[in-house]
């Protein structure tokens, strides 16, 4: 097993950061079109601002002595998205993502936590993450994301990460290039209210057709992108697995869904407390690998690791 691997199971808790693009937005005033959050790599105060929200995320961790998984900002570091900001699909691909890394692997060096904090090389989806229609087939997909793939493997990430997608047929090509490189890996569709991905798939049937369709398979699944509460009566339906592969959330700290906070023009980040009562009940019902996603900070995160401390420790 990897070291990741190993830490994931021997814990009773894996904390991830929480939201990055919606802080780079909405906290430090960052222009981020197509939440291409590998953009401010390239500019003084940009890189600053990352900077920031990820030592925040590492400080929860050292605080409270938990493990936590940490996401690369290049979840549109792939051809395409690169492409769409003005870099050279290919020429650049190494450097985005090399940049991207270095910034992950330096700070936890610097801040002593190798072994503690672990970097979860993210590749997003060709398009839309809530949209499934113009998604790839699974062979388009598997070819146009194992470049990215590979140059991220080849970084040294602890895992491979793929967050936010609403088609399984390109969820299974992104398992196949993840597969290919050796490296453990996970996946986060997004899911409606009813427990299946926007494309119509039932979650379950999803997770059973990239289990028998990438080897190795994936060491677990999670769920992006989705209030707590979505993520509990998602759970109650007939299209949740019967099994355990869904190991945890990535949770927005809004209620609202994807396609009505994409209208919004301010952050609606509820509060840090009820987010971490939410989140606690989740890890008493068995989930594991618990996070925030758009609308989180490092209050979320810490608010939630003071509740599972809290509980550990009686």
């Amino acid at each position: 097993m990897t070291r990741f691997a190993d830490r994931l199971k021997a814990a009773p808790v894996m904390l991830t950061d929480g939201g990055i693009e919606t802080r780079l937005i909405y906290e430090f005033n960052q222009p981020l079109p197509d939440f291409a959050s590998f953009l401010p790599l390239f500019d003084r105060e940009g890189r600053r601002a990352l900077a920031a929200i990820y030592r925040s995320y590492m400080a929860v961790a050292a605080d409270h002595d938990l493990p936590m998984q940490i996401g690369t900002p290049t979840w549109r570091a792939h051809p395409e998205g690169l492409a769409r900001q003005g870099f050279a699909a290919a020429a650049d691909l190494a450097r985005v993502n090399g940049e991207a890394v270095t910034l992950l692997t330096d700070m936890r060096r610097d801040l002593g936590l190798d072994g503690q904090v672990f970097i979860a090389g993210v590749i997003g989806p060709r398009r839309d993450g809530y949209d499934p229609d113009g998604a790839p087939d699974a062979a388009t997909a598997e070819a146009y994301h194992a470049p990215q793939v590979r140059v991220l493997a080849g970084l040294g990430v602890d895992l491979l990460y793929a967050p936010t997608f609403a088609s399984t047929a390109e969820l299974l090509g992104v398992a196949r290039a993840c597969a290919a490189t050796g490296l453990p890996y996970a996946l986060a569709p997004v899911i409606e209210a009813d427990g299946r991905l926007p494309d119509g798939t039932p979650l379950g049937d999803a997770i059973a057709r990239i289990d028998a369709g990438a080897a190795p398979r994936p060491l677990h699944f999670l769920v992006g992108c989705v209030h707590p509460t979505r993520f509990s009566a998602a759970a109650a339906h007939a299209a949740w697995p019967a099994s355990h592969r869904v190991l945890g959330l990535k949770a927005n700290a809004s209620t609202l869904p994807p396609e009505q906070l994409d209208k919004l023009d301010h952050l609606d980040e509820g509060k840090p407390e009820a987010f971490a009562t939410l989140m606690g009940g989740l890890h008493a019902a068995g989930y594991k690998v618990l996070g925030g996603c758009c609308g989180t900070s490092d209050a979320h995160i810490r608010a939630l690791a003071r509740r599972l401390t809290a509980e550990r420790t009686g």
